[in-house]
């Protein structure tokens, strides 16, 4: 019989083994390679990050600077285009967001960068809607997807995201 420590560690070992989509646990931060992130993936699999690099596009041409906001969904969505509204929904306030598609073969990404029609300050209005919001729902009208996530941790990891050069 294993010793009783090796035993008692082994609820520890399998949780750390779990997927990290079988749980949502709220926000999480990070850093790597000059880009801030903070993110969550929700019980279905689906994954929000809001990003911003401070890296120069003269330091590293092939990096994506500055902030950006992805939503992921672990499977294929048929699309008529390229681009796509996605709806943020906070506290049954909807923001609707242009961005663009991403199809693969098993999964649907949108990515929202800066533009004229959504810009940065836009995008940081909403943020700061989900740091002090308490539900949130992320879709699109066609086809029908509605997605929720926790804001539990919002606060915190959001606060500032989107400011990378001040940070």
């Amino acid at each position: 019989m294993p010793p009783i420590r090796v035993l008692l560690a082994l609820p520890l070992v399998l949780a750390a083994a779990a997927p990290a989509g079988a749980q949502e646990d709220g926000w999480g931060t990070d850093y790597r390679l000059g880009t801030y992130y903070a993110g969550l993936t929700n019980a279905d699999g689906a994954h929000l990050g809001v990003y911003c690099s401070d890296l120069s596009p003269k330091d590293n041409p092939s990096a994506r600077t500055g902030p950006y906001v992805q939503f992921a969904l672990p499977r294929r969505l048929e699309l008529g285009a390229p681009a796509a509204t996605v709806t943020f929904g906070i506290d049954g306030k909807a923001t609707a967001v242009p961005m663009t598609a991403m199809v693969e073969e098993a999964s649907t990404s949108f990515d929202w960068d800066p533009s004229k029609a959504f810009p940065t300050e836009k995008m940081k209005a909403l943020v700061e809607a989900m740091r002090h919001g308490k539900a949130l729902t992320v879709g699109l009208a066609e086809p029908a997807v509605t997605e929720p996530f926790t804001l539990a941790g919002s606060g915190a990891a959001l606060e500032n995201i989107l400011d990378c050069a001040k940070r």
